[in-house]
């Protein structure tokens, strides 16, 4: 082939790519990082294998794991885990993918769903609460659980996310989250569990900002995994509180410890998990203090493949106040925490304000999020923990500005502790985005995301007016490309940004990011640091923040 014929070919190549993102058939940004992909492979196409970025020893994998070393090196033989010599020579030892090993132990050591001890437990514990104003919520859960006829799909809920995916299409200012007809029906979407806001227990859950409200005037859950959520967080954060709502809460609590013993608030997270595995909702409207409470069941569902990402823009690792909450913080900074139990706080301070007046930041739920989810050693996998540097650098420095200058010192050591007690934790992976620009829209959305379902972060003030996020199962997002049989066109159009939900699409993204140098890992997945090498990594990464 001559040269104009190979010019004409690259001038064809531009053509195309430019009319599919002047057409908007592809949004120019994934355009942009789809080429970045294809000519990067083309360019290395002679490497046939990259390395992951976790690679440990097999006696590392199994201590981080929690599985026996022969478990390792049985499934490496089998040919289940692979493993990497670095440098192509047989001078280093081989070894084996972290995220890789982690899948494998769950695939081989898969909980039994919702057995039947486990069942009867959750029924006596609700039988326990059919009186009183906890009475309706707790029978319509029992029937849930007893009718293998409960519906699991809706149509409205199709419905909710293709206006979501449709409001996404856009580029620029023209790229909204809902349009005001899919607003409007996240809005009409009627609770399955619905919850008397009159009653004591109606008031107290709507004061911790656990009812999501719909606009015929009915409030509740949209599935039953939050409902048993919503009973947790009134029997924990709800039952602090001292005015006579409050009671319910403590009735709840009182329950659950006559059922469960000492160990109340980890069965009662098992029933959410397994309520949740046997009566799954395809799409779940989340509030904030919801979507802090559930980490543990999210994490314990991404356990069956082993990795989960997330994407922040104010890291609770890195921000005490985003980690604890204003109510524990306060006791932290002034040295009289209650250290018996992580969501208590120090009742001799007085009447604390409830979440649903308090700003995201300071939700008093956010404890859990943490101590009951990312730094449960309990839960198989991964963590892939990504975070906004800018924001992270100005929420730390607005927040020093903020405080006493007695309180300073304290504050900033209390942030090296957290950051340094996570970084120790081998299942997690730390990466930080340097350049605001590039924890970009959809990132912005990933509250987390795992092979079986996403939870997107809702921005717009008119659909957060109804839901802090929300709970997508992915086996739904085929239907959301199927609503549109009728238009090809738009059915393709759907097709293409309902992959940027899937999970593959987002893993395949936040490796692109590590390559290209956006992402930067902090501490890699698999990697296990003393306590001295914690430290002196949390105080780097903290006294960087504030130069």
């Amino acid at each position: 082939m001559d040269g104009n014929a190979k010019e004409s070919i690259s001038e064809a190549l531009e053509r195309l790519a430019l009319a599919l993102g002047e057409n908007g058939a592809v949004p120019v940004a994934e355009l942009v990082r789809a080429l970045e992909r294809a000519a990067e492979r083309l360019r290395t196409r002679s490497v046939s294998t990259e390395l992951p970025h976790d690679l440990i020893t097999q006696a590392e994998a199994s201590r981080a794991v929690g599985v026996s070393r022969q478990a390792v090196n049985q499934w490496v033989r089998n040919g289940v885990v692979r493993s990497f010599v670095r440098g192509g020579s047989g001078r280093h030892a081989p070894e084996v993918s972290m995220s890789e090993v982690a899948i494998a132990a769950n695939r081989h050591t898969r909980e039994v769903p919702f057995s039947t001890p486990m069942r009867k437990e959750l029924i006596e514990f609700l039988l326990l609460l059919g009186r009183g104003s906890t009475g309706p919520l707790v029978r319509a859960l029992r029937e849930c659980i007893e009718d293998d006829n409960f519906p699991g799909e809706a149509g409205e809920q199709i419905r909710v996310l293709r206006e979501f995916v449709l409001a996404s299409m856009g580029d620029g200012e023209n790229q909204h989250e809902f349009t005001a007809a899919g607003v409007k029906m996240l809005a009409e979407m009627s609770p399955r569990f619905e919850v008397d806001r009159q009653q004591p227990l109606g008031r107290l859950l709507d004061s911790l900002g656990l009812l999501v409200h719909s606009a015929d005037g009915t409030d509740g859950f949209d599935s039953p995994a939050t409902a048993i959520l919503g009973l947790l967080g009134a029997a924990t954060i709800g039952a602090q509180y001292p005015e006579s709502d409050a009671d319910a809460g403590r009735a709840i609590a009182a329950a659950a410890e006559k059922v469960w013993g000492a160990e109340w608030t980890a069965r009662l997270y098992d029933a959410a998990f397994h309520i949740g595995e046997l009566r799954p909702s395809p799409l779940t409207r989340y509030t904030a203090s919801l979507t802090y409470l559930d980490n543990n069941r999210f994490l314990r569902q991404a356990q069956a493949s082993g990795v989960s990402i997330t994407y922040v823009r104010g890291p609770g690792p890195i921000l005490p106040e985003r980690f604890y909450g204003a109510h524990i913080l306060a006791d932290l900074l002034a040295g009289v925490r209650d250290e018996t139990t992580v969501w208590k706080w120090s009742a001799d301070r007085g009447p604390r304000t409830r979440p649903a007046q308090l700003p995201s930041t300071d939700n008093p739920f956010r404890g859990f999020h943490y101590e009951y989810g990312l730094l449960d050693a309990s839960i198989y996998g991964i963590r892939r923990y990504c975070f906004s540097a800018a924001d992270a650098r100005d929420d730390l420095q607005t927040q020093l500005a903020r405080l006493p200058e007695g309180q300073r010192p304290a504050y900033l050591e209390l942030a090296i502790d957290t950051l340094a007690r996570t970084l120790r934790q081998p299942y997690v992976e730390l990466v930080s985005i340097a350049r605001r620009e590039d924890f970009d829209w959809w990132k912005d959305h990933i509250i987390r995301a795992s092979e079986r379902e996403i939870l997107i972060g809702l921005r717009d003030e008119r659909a957060r007016s109804t839901a802090h996020g929300l709970l997508v199962q992915t086996s739904l997002l085929p239907k959301v490309v199927e609503a549109a049989d009728s238009d090809g066109q738009l059915r393709e159009r759907l097709r293409i940004y309902v992959k940027n939900l899937e999970f593959n699409v987002v893993d395949v993204r936040y490796h692109d990011d590590l390559r290209r140098g956006v992402g930067r890992i902090v501490k890699a997945g698999g990697r296990r640091l003393g306590e001295d090498e914690a430290r002196t990594l949390a105080e780097t990464e903290i006294r960087s923040l504030l130069a």
